[in-house]
């Protein structure tokens, strides 16, 4: 089955468990860029209270088609218990994701919020089927948790020949 990872991350977090993700299952990973280009700083004056307001950014790819795919993994880093604009937009820029599986991953440095929850609800309100979602925290990942939580979820998917 076909995989697609798509991931937002600006202090490589994000993209750790992507390519690790990717490692375990296989799949594309594609990294959403956000054109805001934020510095640390920038990212807790400029970001969190943009991704508090649920806002979007301008991003890099601007389309992202996942037709050819069966299987959808999305992640994000988590500001201000959110996910973040970029992956708002992201959401918003998914081709072809009516009625593909999905599965959501986030980072943080404690609590994931209500990220999960958002980005499921956003999945699912573009016609996505979102069978699990999964946290990490930045000690989880400096630490080398495995992300078999995650794994699972996408080879459960894949079994199951979802889609």
């Amino acid at each position: 089955m076909a995989v697609c990872i798509i991931y937002h991350s600006e202090t490589g977090n994000t993209r750790t468990v992507a390519e690790r993700l990717s490692a375990e299952v296989g799949g594309d990973l594609v990294a959403v860029r956000d054109l805001a280009g934020y510095s640390k700083v920038g990212m807790y004056l400029r970001g969190a209270p943009r991704a508090l307001r649920g806002e979007l950014a301008r991003i890099e790819p601007a389309v992202i088609d996942v037709s050819g795919y069966d299987i959808v993994a999305l992640g994000t880093p988590v500001w201000a218990g959110n996910p973040t604009p970029a992956v708002n937009a992201a959401i918003g820029a998914l081709v072809g994701i009516e009625g593909k599986a999905a599965v959501v991953f986030c980072t943080s440095g404690g609590m994931p919020g209500k990220t999960l929850e958002a980005v499921t609800a956003m999945l699912s309100n573009r016609g996505a089927d979102v069978r699990g979602a999964v946290s990490f925290t930045v000690q989880d990942l400096r630490q080398g948790a495995p992300i078999d939580a995650l794994a699972d979820l996408v080879r459960q998917l894949e079994k199951e020949k979802v889609v």
